[in-house]
């Protein structure tokens, strides 16, 4: 994979399809609604984006070791339009649980091959290349979902509100298909590797020092932000701040992650990666811990540690495992990565409901959670990590 592969090209695919992601997924929520279903269906729907994902992030991966990643891209964009168009024409809750399923896996697919395009890219600076990826990815979420609810708002466009949202967040992944030319272009013509067992390059990726740690540590970030998103109003109610003031802060906090994203090769090129991404946890830890115990006023600044630590810890933990991963293998290691991510997206929420309380309560122990991560970090080898051993021969 040539330079190239890495510009512009691929920051606006990327951008594009977690715009159009993120246009959809709460767009598919007001679909149900419009489809009379109840909290049992659309907690099925919830989960209906994520189960695909946990189990086939790993083989994906794998593929994209074996086909190269922007055919990966390929697929992902195809099969999230695909998705798309058939949520749009869905009757009933049945079919758009099949069409979320599918969403999410197009998601997933697209996602790996951005990422694993940026390991296998033969660029120096991985932090810079993951920086700008996650930065343009941030840019998508943030303007996908204005632009499909300000068209799912116009009166008496469509006959279904959430279908016309739908329908936009759509259009915007399939806009990426303009992008997926120079991709391919950009990609190596180098016949396939044989295939190995998948078990012998998981166990071979698991054993690299550090591995582990930053596996935790990336999932564990990324559920912390979910519970941000999920807390914050009940936070805001107790304290009578209004919905404007939490949209506001929400804002914030993802306008200094995407600054920080942008500059976090620099810093790490003055401090390291390892203690830049200790660093970064810690602060996020301790931000959520002081969360609590502040009113408006002090909730803004705390945004601003967050939206450091949270979005400077994402590119970095994708840098680490893909300079980590061994070469051939670094498809398998994001897809290994977005596996741990899904793991604890899924039951880091369950585990803090079950044993907190109140929306302090959760911010506590999350924040003790990131704090014990950035601890665990600082036993991670140098940062240039010797690849593991090999995962073994062909079978």
């Amino acid at each position: 994979m040539t330079r190239r592969a890495v510009g512009w090209p691929l920051l606006v695919q990327s951008g594009l399809v977690l715009g159009g992601y993120a246009a959809v997924r709460p767009m598919t929520g007001y679909r149900a609604i419009e489809l009379q279903a109840g909290n049992t269906g659309i907690g099925l729907l919830a989960a209906s984006f994520s189960v695909l994902p946990l189990l086939l992030a790993y083989p994906v991966g794998r593929q994209a070791d074996r086909f190269g990643p922007a055919r990966l891209m390929v697929v992902g964009a195809g099969l999230f339009t695909g998705a798309g168009v058939l949520a749009v024409l869905a009757g009933t809750l049945p079919v758009l649980l099949v069409a979320s399923a599918l969403l999410g896996l197009g998601q997933l697919v697209s996602v790996v091959g951005q990422q694993s395009t940026v390991a296998v890219s033969g660029t120096a600076n991985l932090d810079r290349g993951f920086g700008l990826l996650t930065a343009a990815g941030a840019v998508g979420q943030a303007a996908g979902p204005l632009l499909a609810a300000g068209a799912a708002s116009v009166p008496g466009v469509g006959p279904s509100p959430a279908a016309v949202g739908l329908a936009i967040g759509t259009a915007i992944c399939a806009a990426s298909a303009f992008c997926l030319k120079p991709l391919l272009r950009a990609a190596p013509r180098s016949r396939a590797p044989a295939p190995r067992s998948s078990w012998r390059v998981a166990a071979g990726m698991v054993g690299v020092p550090g591995m582990t740690a930053t596996l935790v540590a990336g999932g564990v970030v990324l559920a912390a932000l979910d519970l941000l998103f999920v807390f914050l109003p009940a936070w805001a109610d107790e304290r009578g701040v209004p919905v404007a003031a939490v949209g506001g802060l929400l804002a914030l906090r993802a306008a200094v992650t995407l600054l920080a994203r942008l500059v976090v090769d620099r810093v790490v090129a003055r401090a390291g990666r390892r203690l830049t991404m200790t660093a970064s946890i810690a602060v996020a830890g301790l931000g959520l811990l002081a969360l609590p115990l502040v009113q408006l006023p002090g909730a803004a600044v705390i945004m601003l540690f967050l939206g450091i630590g949270l979005g400077v810890a994402q590119p970095l933990a994708m840098s680490w495992v893909a300079d980590a991963a061994r070469p051939g293998t670094r498809g398998a290691a994001m897809g290994l990565r977005l596996t741990a991510n899904r793991l604890a997206q899924t039951a880091l929420p369950v585990a803090v409901g079950a044993f907190s309380t109140g929306a302090a309560g959760v911010f506590w122990a999350v924040g003790a959670l990131l704090a014990l991560s950035a601890g665990t970090l600082l036993r991670m080898p140098p940062d240039r990590p010797r690849p593991g051993p090999p995962p073994g021969p062909p079978p």
